[in-house]
């Protein structure tokens, strides 16, 4: 009867683990996405987690270090044209804000990404 209960253990697990599943919370895989540069992946665990528990200081503290950060990856991606980086850039400065607004960093970056798009905008109409 042991053996089939440790066989059955088993089995779990190794579907568990074959299907992505982990037995890592989901604040810690996050944060393991977004030090891989996987911010879209960190993003939406922790908008499932801030729909869970809305009034999470924490959560809502990750979540908006994940938008600022992946505003900034988007910036300094030089695969993507400034039309398009810029605008999602901008976006996701716009939502960390919103959660934290004293991160200095995602304030900083807005400016800079709204003086980037006046000056484009100035050099079209030239």
């Amino acid at each position: 009867m042991k053996q089939y209960i440790t066989l059955i253990i088993i089995f779990i697990c190794f579907i568990g683990i074959s299907q992505g599943c982990t037995f890592v919370d989901p604040m810690t895989r996050a944060q393991n996405h977004s030090q891989k540069g996987e911010f879209p992946k960190a993003i939406k665990i922790l908008e499932n987690e801030l729909k869970l528990n809305p009034d999470s200081v924490p959560i809502k503290t990750l979540l908006a270090q994940a938008y600022s950060d992946y505003g900034l990856a988007l910036c300094q991606d030089q695969n993507k044209p400034p039309k398009v980086k810029y605008p999602m850039a901008k976006e996701n400065f716009v939502k960390a804000l919103a959660l934290n607004p004293n991160l200095e960093d995602a304030k900083q970056m807005y400016k800079m990404i709204e003086e980037i798009q006046a000056s484009l905008e100035a050099n079209n109409k030239s």
